[in-house]
């Protein structure tokens, strides 16, 4: 067997290992991402009830919290634009899930979320190519 063979298969090895584990982080982030500020809408919406009123006056109530509130409307604009990219790019068709739990739950579910499906598309066309050398 050839050196450069060899070392495909130690590539292709390395990259189904780093598949799975990266997989397995972003999965972990996409749940911390949904609890943790759930945990925070849920104590709001026990105390004040669905007052969406209320919930953009808190929101935009001093320089900071708009600071914040900008920060994360201009990422998620950002991350819709990398999504389509990346979607376009590696034919990923769970895009849509992706664009549905964005405006649901948000940002910190979306972007790990995406990045889990991604992970097995940039892999799979890693592999194909490296088979198209070989």
């Amino acid at each position: 067997m050839s050196l450069i063979k060899k070392y495909i298969i130690c590539e292709n090895h390395i990259e189904r290992g780093s598949l799975f584990y990266m997989r397995k982080v972003y999965l972990l982030f996409g749940i911390i991402g949904t609890v943790f500020p759930y945990y925070f809408l849920v104590e709001f919406l026990n105390k004040n009830g669905f007052d969406l009123g209320l919930l953009v006056d808190l929101l935009f109530a001093n320089s900071i919290s708009t600071f914040f509130a900008v920060d994360f409307f201009i990422s998620c604009f950002v991350f819709i634009i990398f999504m389509f990219n990346e979607s376009r790019k590696y034919n990923i068709k769970e895009k849509w899930i992706c664009l549905l739990t964005l405006f649901t739950v948000g940002l910190s579910l979306a972007l790990p979320l995406f990045l889990f499906f991604r992970e097995s598309y940039i892999k799979k066309e890693v592999l194909l190519n490296s088979n198209e050398r070989t």
